[in-house]
């Protein structure tokens, strides 16, 4: 199998390895992993990446973590479409965050026998994040490994990193997020039963409670894309507190742009972000918000119309990949 999430399950073979969260897989993760593919078929052996699940800061610092980019199944699902042969899912617990670098080398070295560690410059590991590059060249020499270590790629003068796109994300520039992600950011979840609000103001939405601490964008109003019961819909999406209806709360909704839709209650819904065409607002009464709303329509049809055109994009495609070898509900991050 391709995905396996023991150390004991790791075929006894010769691998070039790298470890890290891939959180989004983006773009500079994505060199990296291009980085150990291509070592690996230079020297005959296999590839093989090593992460996380629960990631590492929703197991230590629970109360600061930062919200996901990606459902771990879909972080599997990106890494395998760069071309990896295979990837260890680690429970990460406080026991394993209890290993020494020399300790979490001295398991990796038993069970995936590498020929060569690839990382990036800013990879830290074991106890305290108190390995770092330099440690794991020191222990390379001793456990009789090469060690690689890439320098983080640039958008413009700046570092491609997770965090970048969290804050692009959060201010509601999706169209940069997509730019530094490789594929627009997508929430997943369920859909619920709503107010009803929605169809009496003739745009029936469908409400979604979002899976597994994913990070939505700002609020506003959104061009997007959907995908449930195995289509794909131009939408709008709508993130905010509705402040048009005081007190009826924060709500994640999704206007399917077709001429016809099922009742999809209970469906798994993906909404795919593609641009924010303003923030949410207050308006003075219904018929000012249904006015509006008719705007915003106009406009993500005009916007989507050349997205649908060639969708969906490689990276989109292969989030909907069948997915071998493990078996993950939504929920808790500590369901692993």
């Amino acid at each position: 199998m391709r995905i396996v999430t023991d150390w004991d399950d790791v075929p006894s073979q010769p691998h070039v390895v790298t470890i890290g969260n891939f959180d989004g897989v983006h773009r500079g993760h994505r060199h990296l992993l291009e980085t150990v593919r291509n070592h690996a078929i230079h020297h005959g052996v296999a590839s093989l990446v090593i992460t996380f699940d629960p990631l590492p800061a929703e197991v230590l610092a629970p109360d600061h973590a930062p919200l996901r980019l990606t459902l771990t199944e879909q972080r599997l699902r990106l890494l395998l479409a760069c071309g990896i042969d295979r990837i260890l899912l680690i429970r990460f617990d406080r026991q394993f965050a209890s290993l020494t670098p020399r300790e979490f080398i001295d398991l990796l070295v038993a069970a995936t026998h590498p020929t060569e560690i690839i990382v990036g410059d800013d990879f830290h590991f074991g106890r305290g994040r108190s390995g770092n590059p330099s440690v794991l060249r020191e222990l390379a020499s001793e456990f009789g490994f090469s060690v690689s270590v890439v320098t983080r790629v640039e958008d413009g003068s700046t570092p491609i990193s997770s965090t970048r796109i969290r804050q692009a994300i959060t201010e509601g520039n999706v169209s940069l997020a997509a730019e530094l992600l490789g594929r627009p950011h997508a929430l997943v979840g369920e859909i619920v039963a709503g107010s009803g609000r929605g169809s009496q103001l003739g745009f029936p939405t469908a409400n979604l409670a979002v899976f597994d601490r994913l990070l939505p964008p700002a609020h506003g109003i959104y061009a997007a894309v959907a995908w449930t019961r195995q289509t794909w819909y131009p939408a709008l999406a709508y993130i905010g507190d509705r402040p048009t209806f005081p007190g009826a709360g924060y709500a994640v909704e999704t206007y399917l742009l077709a001429e016809s839709v099922p009742n999809l209650r209970g469906e798994t819904l993906t909404i795919y972000f593609i641009d924010r065409l303003r923030p949410d607002r207050a308006f003075t009464n219904v018929q000012e918000l249904i006015d509006q709303m008719q705007q915003d329509e106009q406009q993500a049809r005009q916007r989507l119309e050349s997205v649908m055109s060639s969708w969906p994009p490689p990276l989109v495609a292969a989030l909907h990949a069948p997915l071998e070898g493990v078996h993950l509900t939504h929920g808790s991050p500590e369901r692993a």
